[in-house]
This record gives C-alpha cells, structure tokens and sequence, in this order.
C-alpha cells in the first residue's frame, strides 16, 4: 500500500510546484505589462492653480503678515485688467450740475456689479477670520452687577453666553472692496460727521446704514466739480466721525488699508484731515505703506465733492441695517490687520512687556478720573504688596508726542488702564495677552462696548470697573472695585511669570 501511494505523492508533488511556477511567472509578467502601460500612459493635465503676480502683491503686505486677509479677486478673475481700460479711465465728469429724476440704491454691491458691469467692478471679497472658540466675555468683580450698575444690561457682551456671541458679534461674513465707475464722493448730505458715501449718475451706494432716518436714501443731485477734485484713480477712505481720535484707528484705518493692499499704487488716497489721522498717516508713510505724494486730505470744513473716473471704497458684509445686532465693526480680521501693519515687525516678540499704563484725561474733561492720583498710589502700592516692582512700572499716559511714540509706548504694555475715550485707542498696538480695563461711568450716553469689542477681538484681557458719573463730566471710579482687580491682574500675571 506504501508504495502505491509514493508515486502519487511525488506526483501530487510535482504537480504542485508547477503549478506555482506558473502562477508566479503570470504574475511577473503582469507587472512588467502594467509597468510598461503605466509608462506609455498620456501625461494628465497639471490641476491650475493662480498665483498672484509677486508685483501686484505690495511688500508691506509680505512683511507684516496680512497676506491671509485678502483674496485678490479681481487679479484672480481678470476684471483688473477689465476695470481699468483707456476709456474708463479717461472718463469726465459733467460741465455742469444736475439734479437726477431716479436713482438705485445699492445695499448688495456684489449682485449689482454682476448684472451692471459697466458701473463697476468687485476688487475683492474675503471671508472674515473664522471663529475658532466661543466668543470670549469681559471679566468684573461680577459681571451682573458691573452691566446692571453701569446700565449696561443691553451690551451683548452682558447678556448673551459666549456661543451665543459667537454668531452674533460681529454680524458680518466677509469684507469687499469695489470699484466704482465715474464715482462721486458725499460730503455728509446725511450728517456731516458722515461723509464718504460714493453715489453715481446711477446708483448711490450704501453698504452699511447710518442711525439718521436719510442712512439709507438715494442722492439725486450730481455737482459740478472744479479741477482740483478731479482725479483718475481714488481711494475712499472717508467716514464716521472723520479724525476723531476714538475712532479713526478702529473704523476707517482698516478700510484704508484694505484699499492701499487691493487698489492700484495709481490710485490717489483721500483720508481724513487733522489730529489723529495726520499722525497715524505719518506711520503709514514712514512704515512704507503709501507714499506720501498720494494723500489728498480731506477737509471737512471746506464741504468739497471729489470725482474720479474709478473709485475704490471697502467695508464689511453683509449690509446689516435690518439685523437685531447691527454690529458690523471691530472685526477681529480688521483689528488684527491694523495691530500686524501699524505695530508689528520683527522685534515684537521681544520687546518687553513691563509697563503698566494708566491713561489720563485732562483734569476737568469728559470722563477724567476725578481719583486719578489714587488711582495711580493703588496701583504702586499694590505693585510692592506683589514684589513686583521689579518686573513692572507704572506709566502715566497724557497723549503727548507723536503717534509713533504711543505705539513704541503701548507695545510695550502688560496692563493698560483707563477711562472710556480716546485714549484707549490705544489698545490697538498692544499684544495678545496684555490686561485692559475700562473704567465706565452711569448717565449720558450709554456706556460704548466699542472698546470692549476691539480688546476682546485683540484677544485681550478685558476687565470693566465700575465708574460714577456722566459722559459729558469728570467721573468717580469705585476705589473697591479697582482695587480687586488690580490686584486679581497681579496675582494671575505672577503665576504666568512662574510658569513661564
């Protein structure tokens, strides 16, 4: 029997080592076939990506950062060069002044230009920075109390959880910037700390609302414009409240430079005369943002209308005039463009951070701390209870100097503290982490989360301390609330010196 089955052993044997040979030859073979298919495959397209020319992206922009902030639409979809032909740019205005009989308001630039495409043209449009945690609150000794107290109950920040902020502050998607064919530039017809307004032999263009009933209205008379406020190319920079200190920076600094990124190095720059604005123009020139020969000031007083055969103007998005919270300002994407171009280089991570600043209103003004001086004896006092006189320096801030001087100042801030008002402008150039408390008050106009908004937005720790007064006189500040935190600042900026 054992020798029946040896050779079908041998056989089974055989049979199965052949047929592995041949299995693994087919195998070889296939590979070397598909290999050499692989080979004579026709090449696929390269997917197209664009890639914005390295000259039409200005060097300021790569140097401070802010590239992410832009989306180069109109260098992307050609209408650069569509925009900006011969004959729009040679176009005149009219000999004389007229009045139209009707007129389009424009509240969504965006699907006016794309079915009017000989009035204009979208330069860019940009999503704001997405909102990657819950919308932060202001700190107080407790803030039911400080919002109640300082009538504040209303502010969102007060009255709303941090998800809930996080939908509703700001209201706003994305920020556009357009160009405007044969535009003329408002003086205030609605207010005349509200100019700006671009409107055509078309269309006024509205891309946000004003609180006077006329914000939203259609402006029907075209002026005659004498030669000097004719222009080819014309940056709007103008807006609410024109230089005033407290809002310049925060509302009509971002739209300038939005419109210096986008707009051609062509265009002239119409900004706001005087004051704050000159100073802050003056950076803008020295930090190689514009240059100097295209600035034209705008004079407020004189009531001048500009023209130009291309006009540019940026602001947020969407127009919000209807919404329950019409906040459509102090973006944190706009208060990160104004801190990287106008306060930060190279050197910002090491400048040192020792400074506590207390700003001080002239005695008698709006909102001057009527215990300034203790406040300044608390604040030194609670300095040595801490050790750490050493590590930190109180500095009183009075606004003297030149602008340069307050961002050099201010960025080096660890605690800035001040009552609400210009000053706090400020805020601006100093860096995420530094402590800011704002000291309100109780009557007059309600208490402004202007200031709270932009702190926050800097990624700030906002403090509110109670205050007692009214916005148009000197106020009292709670010596017991400031006392608490203050020394609440000090005892966290101690454990974050021994971490670190």
């Amino acid at each position: 029997m054992r020798r029946k089955l040896t050779p079908l052993f041998a056989i089974l044997i055989f049979s199965t080592v052949l047929s592995i040979w041949i299995v693994y030859n087919r195998i070889l073979n296939f590979q070397d076939e598909s290999f050499e298919k692989l080979l004579t495959l026709p090449q696929l397209p390269k997917p197209t990506t664009f890639m914005v020319n390295p000259l039409q992206i200005q060097d300021w922009v790569r140097k401070y950062n802010v590239t992410h902030l832009f989306d180069w639409t109109w260098h992307k979809n050609g209408d650069f060069k569509r925009c900006r032909t011969p004959a729009i740019l040679s176009s005149q205005p009219p000999v004389r002044k007229f009045k139209l009989n009707s007129t389009t308001v424009v509240n969504d630039v965006v699907a006016y230009f794309q079915s009017h495409p000989d009035e204009g043209c979208i330069v860019d449009s940009v999503a704001r920075l997405p909102t990657l945690v819950p919308h932060p609150v202001p700190r107080a000794r407790s803030l039911n109390d400080t919002c109640f107290s300082l009538h504040i109950e209303g502010w969102p920040l007060c009255n709303r959880s941090p998800m809930e902020l996080s939908e509703l502050i700001p209201a706003i998607s994305r920020f556009v910037a357009i160009a405007v064919f044969k535009g003329y530039i408002d003086t205030g017809y609605c207010h005349p700390e509200v100019p700006g307004t671009i409107f055509t032999e078309h269309a006024t263009i509205h891309f946000q609302t004003w609180t006077a009933r006329c914000g939203n209205d259609g402006i029907y008379n075209i002026p005659r414009i004498k030669p000097k406020y004719q222009h080819t190319e014309l940056i709007d920079s103008i807006g609410t409240y024109l230089s005033a200190p407290g809002h310049f920076g925060p509302q009509q600094l971002p739209r300038l430079l939005r419109l210096l990124a986008t707009a051609p190095t062509t265009a002239k720059v119409l900004v706001s005369k005087g004051g704050v604005a000159d100073l802050l123009v003056d950076v803008l020139v020295e930090r190689g943002i514009v240059a100097r020969d295209r600035i034209i000031p705008y004079e407020a007083h004189k009531g001048s209308y500009h023209f130009a055969s291309i006009v540019y103007r940026s602001e947020t998005w969407p127009y919000v005039g209807n919404r329950p919270i019409p906040n459509h300002l102090h973006d944190r994407t706009d208060m990160q463009l104004v801190h990287r171009v106008l306060a930060g280089d190279e050197e910002q991570s090491i400048v040192k951070k020792d400074r506590i600043i207390l700003i001080k209103r002239n005695k008698g003004r709006a909102r001057s701390i009527i215990e300034h001086s203790s406040l300044a004896v608390l604040i030194t006092s609670a300095l040595k209870e801490s050790n750490m006189t050493s590590n930190l320096h109180l500095e009183i801030f009075e606004a003297q100097g030149h602008m340069r001087d307050h961002i050099a100042l201010f960025r080096r801030a660890r605690v800035i503290v001040g009552p609400h008002g210009a000053g706090m402008m400020n805020i601006l150039w100093a860096s995420p982490g530094t402590y800011v408390v704002e000291i309100g008050y109780t009557t007059g106009m309600v208490f402004p989360q202007m200031y709270a908004e932009m702190s926050l937005h800097l990624d700030h720790k906002y403090w509110i301390c109670k205050g007692y007064g009214d916005y148009a006189a000197p106020i009292h500040v709670d010596l017991n609330d400031f006392v608490y935190i203050i020394n609440q600042i000090l005892q966290e900026i101690k454990i974050e010196n021994q971490r670190s």
